[in-house]
C-alpha cells in the first residue's frame, strides 16, 4: 500500500494548459513557409496571369469608337454628294426628262443609332444643294428630282444650299415676303432663270427676290439676257447683311448701257 502511495507521489502531473514550446512554434510559423511547393504554385498563376493580360488582343475598332474628325469623314462620303454628280442645274426644269436615280447616298447610316443620327443630319442637308419647289419654295424641297422631296419642315429649315428654278413666263405661286423669309440668310441661293421663248419675257418674277438678305453666295443665271445688268445687282443685293436698304435698280442707266 505504501508502494502505491510512493509510486503516485513520483508520477509527474500533466499540464493540459500549457503545450510544448515545438507545438506552440509550429502554429505560429506561417503556412507559406511550411509549404514552400505552394508558394511556388501561386507565383507560377500570377506569372500566367500577367502574361494573358499583356498578350490579350483591344477590341476591334468600330464606327462609333474613331474619332469624331475620321468619323464625320466617313459620314460625308456617305451623306454628301461628290462633285462629280449631276449637277442641280441639269435637272430643275420640269420639262426636263426625268433623270437617272442616284445611288451616290446612303442616308440609311442615320437609322443605325441616335449617335450617328445626330451627328450625319446636319451634313446631309446643310452641305448639299436643294432644289426648291417651283410654287412652294422650301415647302417641300428635294435633293434632286429623282429624291422624294422633304416633307419635314424642321428638317427644310436645315437646308442652307439652295437651287430655285425660276419661270420668267409664268405667275409664281410665291410672293415677295415669302421669297425674302425662307431664303434669307442662307449660305447659298442660286437663281436660274427660264423662259418659253428667248428674251420672251423681262425680269418681273426675278424682282420677288429683291427683299433677300444675308445670303454668304449668291448667284442669278440662265435666260437673263437684255437685263445682265439687272441680274448683277440682284447679286449684290442678296448678300448685304440682314435688314440694309439698298437703292433700287436704275434701269434708265441700264438702257444707255
Amino acid at each position: 500500500m505504501a508502494c502505491h502511495e510512493e509510486m503516485d507521489e513520483c508520477r509527474v502531473p500533466q499540464n493540459h494548459d500549457h503545450e510544448s514550446p515545438t507545438k506552440k512554434e509550429s502554429a505560429s510559423i506561417p503556412t507559406s513557409t511550411l509549404t514552400p511547393y505552394h508558394n511556388r504554385i501561386e507565383i507560377i498563376e500570377i506569372q500566367a496571369h500577367h502574361s494573358t493580360a499583356m498578350t490579350k488582343e483591344p477590341p476591334p475598332s468600330t464606327l462609333l469608337t474613331l474619332p469624331l474628325e475620321l468619323r464625320l469623314l466617313i459620314l460625308s462620303s456617305l451623306l454628301i454628294l461628290p462633285p462629280t454628280a449631276p449637277p442641280a442645274s441639269q435637272n430643275a426644269f420640269p420639262h426636263n426628262p426625268q433623270p437617272p436615280s442616284l445611288s451616290l447616298l446612303h442616308p440609311s447610316i442615320l437609322r443605325c443609332n441616335q449617335q450617328l443620327h445626330a451627328e450625319g443630319v446636319p451634313l446631309l442637308y446643310a452641305q448639299n444643294t436643294y432644289l426648291a419647289h417651283p410654287t412652294l419654295l422650301l415647302s417641300l424641297p428635294r435633293l434632286r428630282r429623282s429624291y422624294s422631296p422633304v416633307v419635314t419642315q424642321r428638317l427644310a429649315d436645315l437646308i442652307t444650299r439652295v437651287h430655285v428654278c425660276v419661270r420668267l413666263d409664268a405667275e409664281p405661286g410665291y410672293d415677295r415676303a415669302t421669297a425674302t423669309a425662307q431664303l434669307s440668310g442662307k449660305h447659298e441661293v442660286v437663281l436660274e432663270a427660264w423662259q418659253a421663248m428667248w428674251r420672251g419675257s423681262g425680269p418681273d418674277v426675278l424682282r420677288l427676290f429683291e427683299g433677300v438678305r444675308g445670303v454668304r453666295r449668291a448667284r442669278v443665271e440662265g435666260s437673263v439676257g437684255g437685263f445682265e445688268e439687272y441680274a448683277r445687282w440682284l447679286e449684290r443685293a442678296m448678300v448685304r447683311e440682314p435688314g440694309a436698304r439698298v437703292d433700287p435698280f436704275c434701269w434708265d442707266s441700264a438702257r444707255e448701257v
